[in-house]
């Protein structure tokens, strides 16, 4: 008993000490900046995010919390002003003048008003082909005026006006005054910020860490410091997650990567269905339109999507529009009811009725066998899989599919004719599978993807009424008059098929779950659209 005595007052005496210790521990972590880190699979290559060559994802999932923009996007794809004092006005409509204001509070870490020669920079340097911009829409046929330090209007030529003014300086876009080269002058270094935080230190290869910008005219941020470890080997993701090396990842989605993070604790994640969606387009001058039909009417898409997509999500539905993504207010499903259900009865009455007669398995007319060449990104699995799952429900219905693949992006040349000779679309292919990428204001992209004569239209798809409504559209200031122009030609091609939409891609975030505020958006904002939002659980 008394030796046991003598060892509960060493140990009273041991926890007494101990006791001072933690909670001087815990005085000195009250002082200690709170600190989140984000894996990230691909490092910026330009703070710049705005030139051609460096318009990568991964670089606008940082400089947005520190470059101005104009408005941003919300997550249900809605605008609000973030930098402008409000949502860019019309101050006439025919021709179209709109006004873009900047916030009177809004300035750069260095004190520097955030000012109209910022949009004038911006502006000077992506209205012209010429110029290293990623996207130069709307700024192209433009007029820029100065109204004074914080505004400036943009102005476009009579009966043209260019719907998507909203989307103009929303691009995250350098500080002007400091005099450096667009295209290479912020290429390692982001100079100043005048968002919620500004760049610390930047260790190519390895990390970016961002801090709180005192400057910063809105309330937050709440995390001190946020720092980007660059991880391009996804499948070390989970672990580091795991380990607390990592406290956010955000990876292109794998079952099994999902499947392994869902069963690691303490941490949240989600799966959110965006813009990106994949289709079956089709080359029109080698599939003739009974021939689309009849595919659209075997392939069996709910099948598909159970396989590829309903493993990440059971809310995975089949995509029921060309232009609209689900999720979008706008959004009808447009496909007509024979589409709906799969029936390879009523795709070989299609073809039987337009001449074709069985040559064995497979159908044929006037000596041609209908056999089609499927491509598509070589060495994605997934795709890799829709295109077997495609061939064998095509191989019932009398259509021979042969899948000829090249390795990744390789593909887009021969599909997209800019390496055939000569050049230009009808590209070298019969069905291709890729993605598009949709957005909130899609009338000028879905021009591009589906009118007449555009280079951005593989398969040479030509629909005079489905042009015009598009042409319309893009010309068409009341967005829900817009909308219903651009659901009526997304339901008139249901009748000749440019292609066969299938499924939208998730995004997939997961998170430590002591991070509070933190919310995927799919558009081109990303995960970290409010960053100056997040928390730490106390």
């Amino acid at each position: 008993m008394t030796k046991h005595t003598k060892i509960n007052r060493y140990s009273r005496v041991v926890a007494a000490l101990l006791a001072l210790i933690l909670l001087a521990a815990a005085c000195g972590n009250d002082d200690e900046p709170a600190e989140v880190i984000i894996g990230l699979e691909q490092e910026l290559t330009n703070f710049n995010n705005l030139t051609a060559g460096d318009n990568l994802l991964a670089g606008r999932q940082v400089i947005r919390a520190v470059w101005p923009t104009c408005t941003r996007t919300r997550p249900d794809f809605s605008f609000e002003p973030y930098f402008c004092e409000s949502l860019p006005t019309i101050i006439q409509e025919d021709p179209l003048v709109v006004e873009y204001r900047l916030r009177a509070d809004a300035t750069w870490s260095d004190g520097t008003p955030v000012s109209s020669d910022d949009m004038v920079f911006y502006f000077e340097n992506c209205n012209d082909p010429e110029d290293d911009c990623a996207n130069i829409s709307g700024f192209d046929s433009a007029t820029l005026e100065v109204v004074d330090d914080k505004a400036v209007r943009l102005s476009w030529p009579e009966g043209q006006p260019f719907v998507e003014y909203i989307l103009l300086f929303s691009g995250p876009f350098p500080p002007a005054h400091l005099g450096r080269d667009w295209s290479d002058g912020f290429r390692t270094d982001a100079g100043l910020g005048a968002g919620p935080y500004v760049v610390d230190e930047y260790n190519p290869g390895s990390d970016l860490t961002l801090v709180a910008n005192p400057t910063w005219f809105g309330e937050g941020p709440h995390i001190d410091e946020v720092t980007f470890r660059f991880i391009s080997d996804v499948g070390n993701l989970p672990l580091a997650l795991e380990n607390g090396e990592v406290d956010v990842i955000y990876p292109q989605p794998q079952v099994d990567l999902v499947q392994q993070i869902g069963g690691i604790g303490g941490v949240d994640s989600s799966i959110t269905f965006g813009p990106t969606w994949e289709h079956i387009t089709f080359n029109t001058a080698t599939v003739p339109v009974e021939a689309r039909q009849a595919i659209a009417l075997a392939l069996d898409r709910e099948l598909i999507v159970t396989a590829l997509m309903r493993p990440f999500s059971e809310a995975a539905q089949p995509l029921g529009n060309r232009i609209f993504m689900n999720g979008q207010a706008q959004y009808v499903n447009n496909t007509p009811v024979e589409f709906q259900q799969r029936d390879v009865a009523a795709a070989r009455a299609v073809l039987e009725a337009a001449g074709w007669e069985l040559d064995g398995d497979v159908y044929a007319k006037d000596g041609r066998q209908l056999s089609l060449r499927i491509r598509t990104t070589g060495g994605n699995d997934r795709r890799e899989q829709f295109q077997e799952l495609v061939q064998n429900q095509l191989a019932e219905a009398g259509i021979r599919i042969t899948i000829d693949n090249l390795p990744g992006g390789e593909i887009f040349g021969p599909v997209f004719g800019s390496t055939n000779d000569p050049p230009g679309p009808p590209g070298d292919f019969d069905l291709v599978i890729f993605a598009w990428v949709g957005g909130p204001l899609p009338a000028t992209s879905a021009l591009q993807v589906f009118g007449t004569g555009s280079d951005s239209n593989p398969g040479a798809y030509v629909n005079d009424r489905v042009n015009d409504l598009l042409t319309e559209a893009t010309f068409t200031l009341d967005l829900d008059r817009q909308a219903e122009l651009l659901n009526q030609a997304d339901a008139l091609m249901w009748e000749t098929l440019p292609n066969t939409p299938v499924y939208q891609l998730p995004f997939f975030l997961a998170w430590n779950e002591n991070i509070q505020n933190i919310q995927d958006n799919p558009t081109l904002e990303s995960f970290t659209w409010n960053l100056e939002e997040w928390e730490l659980a106390s």
